[in-house]
């Protein structure tokens, strides 16, 4: 209703949800800006609510651990801890058995990001190497695509992501595109994600296609009296364009064509 202040967890991930250049002089909700933040306003004014932006406190979207328990953004939302996610959060089976989703607000793939003068073509040629090195976020939704992938390729990288030392998982989109640009390694990564990053640096290219295809939604409890009215704000946000014109807004303006 018009007077609850619904406590939201989100992760900074650009474009998404980042800190503005002069967030040390702003307080609460104002510290921050992107595509989540804008997406957030637009549904509070058509929900009408109140909302208390908060930063997931281990810095994680959420996977399950050994004992059961789950962390990040899911598993604050498990402890109720926060009333929604708003973030680039994969909708998958598995989160869906422990939260609710909305309706997906973007939709996306796995896909593969590398230096440009693209040795490599395909998924494929990248497995079938070892020159290159290739991982994954740790706790995010594509480690998870791996891990639980039955198709042969999926199943031989995961083994060797798994099992790669020094570690090839990053802990953060930024880290995996730095580890890109200065070394030999392949990053996988949301389709999303890849085509922001390219757009803002030229030695940047995708290899071959998405390995899958999703769709990122907003997280809640399970049994959350909200889900129906944000999968109809979500709905209206699509028909009358403005998640396109969003979307445009905070990935456009990149340097290369």
């Amino acid at each position: 209703g018009p007077n609850t202040t619904l406590v939201v967890t989100t992760i900074l991930e650009n474009p998404y949800l980042m800190l503005k250049g002069n967030h040390q002089d702003m307080e609460g909700n104002d510290r921050y800006e992107g595509f989540c933040v804008d997406m957030l306003k637009e549904l509070a004014e058509i929900l009408r609510f109140n909302y208390k932006i908060r930063l997931v406190g281990d810095g994680v979207y959420g996977v399950p651990e050994a004992n059961g328990t789950w962390t990040g953004m899911v598993g604050e939302l498990i402890a109720r801890k926060a009333d929604l996610a708003v973030a680039g959060l994969t909708i998958t089976a598995e989160r869906e058995k422990v939260i609710d989703f909305s309706k997906p607000f973007m939709t996306l793939g796995i896909s593969i990001l590398y230096r440009k003068g693209t040795p490599i073509e395909s998924v494929d040629d990248l497995a079938d190497q070892t020159a290159i090195e290739y991982g994954t976020i740790h706790g995010g939704s594509s480690m998870t695509f791996f891990q639980n992938s039955r198709y042969q390729t999926y199943q031989r990288m995961w083994n060797y992501m798994y099992s790669k030392q020094p570690s090839v998982f990053v802990k953060s989109t930024e880290e995996g595109i730095a580890r890109v640009l200065n070394s030999n390694y392949a990053f996988l990564l949301e389709s999303t994600m890849n085509e922001y990053y390219r757009q803002r640096n030229c030695n940047l290219t995708q290899i071959g296609g998405l390995l899958d295809t999703k769709g990122y939604g907003i997280g809640m409890p399970v049994g959350s009296v909200f889900r129906d009215e944000f999968d109809l704000a979500i709905l209206q946000l699509q028909e009358n364009n403005r998640l396109e014109i969003l979307k445009r807004k905070w990935w456009e303006g990149g340097k290369c064509p």
